[in-house]
């Protein structure tokens, strides 16, 4: 006869900042000793998720409590600390559900190299094609212009949608470095500027100012990403659209001093940012829309299972 103890678990849940929902069990007679404190608990959060950029080391990040909001102290007695924040709440599953908040955070492509947990050689090929897959990735949409009927010097392109987008999720590192890369290829007479061009003469002619302002605009957004707000949406104080109103501003302090030298300062506002305004704004607002939902997609596919039965892909609920 074999005796089988049934052993109680408890059950904590904690969710990231782009929505992931992490989950693992401790139980009440083995574990209790161990998750005494907040701190107690970090360290296991960590123990499991070390290499996840969403979590990473316990000193990187810290649990708030998704009923009251409240953050939780290190130091408090986890027990007390929940009764605490769960006392005006009749939901008792709702005690052992938290929200993981790191200080800094890594980009989307720092992420999932984390995520799975790659040897030093292959995170380095991740990294060097990512800034090569991204400078031809800026190539591509640069070729997708055209110039509106009274504003023929400065074609309308969409290289700052592809930059926003390459920083947000590249960082700003890789983001910096494919930018840089991308300039490189058409210095060299790669025909990735706008409408097929290439050659040094782009980088000395009217609109090279913008070209050198994208570098300074790919470090912003790459920076601001790796705070946190690249995953939240439009009118969240975390949101990227600051970040990105302020990128698209340093292109065109760093732009337009360039145009004016060549068509003077006058002509410089009116044909070279008045007219683009309106497009800018609307390129921004689908970046700021566009790289939050890659997150969420992200994390709806992290907190699903697939299974494969008869040729059918099936989303089961974990």
């Amino acid at each position: 006869m074999e005796l089988q103890i049934l052993v109680p678990l408890i059950t904590y849940s904690a969710e990231t900042l782009s929505g992931r929902i992490l989950e693992f069990e401790e139980s009440t007679v083995e574990d209790a000793s161990t998750i005494t404190t907040v701190s107690s608990l970090k360290k296991r959060i960590s123990s499991k998720y070390n290499g996840d950029g969403e979590v990473g080391d316990d000193s990187q990040f810290y649990l708030v409590h998704s009923s009251s909001g409240k953050k939780l102290k290190d130091e408090e007695l986890l027990k007390q600390s929940l009764t605490s924040t769960n006392s005006n709440n009749n939901d008792d599953d709702s005690s052992n559900k938290f929200r993981i908040r790191r200080y800094h955070y890594s980009c989307f492509v720092e992420h999932w190299i984390g995520i799975y947990q790659l040897t030093t050689l292959w995170r380095w090929v991740a990294r060097v094609s990512t800034v090569i897959v991204c400078s031809l990735f800026i190539a591509s949409l640069s070729q997708i212009s055209f110039f509106l009927p009274h504003a023929t010097t400065i074609p309308v392109t969409f290289q700052t949608l592809a930059i926003f987008l390459v920083a947000s999720l590249a960082g700003w590192r890789m983001g910096t470095l494919s930018v840089l890369l991308y300039l490189l290829e058409g210095l060299m007479g790669a025909p990735f500027f706008t409408r097929q061009s290439g050659g040094y003469k782009v980088l000395y002619g009217p609109s090279s100012g913008y070209l050198y302002g994208f570098v300074v605009a790919a470090f912003i957004v790459g920076f601001l990403a790796e705070r946190g707000n690249d995953r939240v949406y439009l009118f969240h104080y975390k949101s990227s659209l600051i970040s990105m109103i302020v990128a698209n501003v340093s292109i065109y302090i760093v732009g337009l001093p360039v145009l004016a030298k060549h068509i003077g300062w006058e002509l410089a506002f009116t044909k070279g940012l008045v007219p683009f305004l309106a497009g800018d704004a609307l390129k921004i607002i689908v970046a700021t829309l566009l790289v939050p939902s890659i997150w969420k997609l992200s994390a709806f596919l992290s907190n699903k299972t697939f299974t494969f039965k008869a040729g059918l892909n099936l989303f089961i609920n974990q």
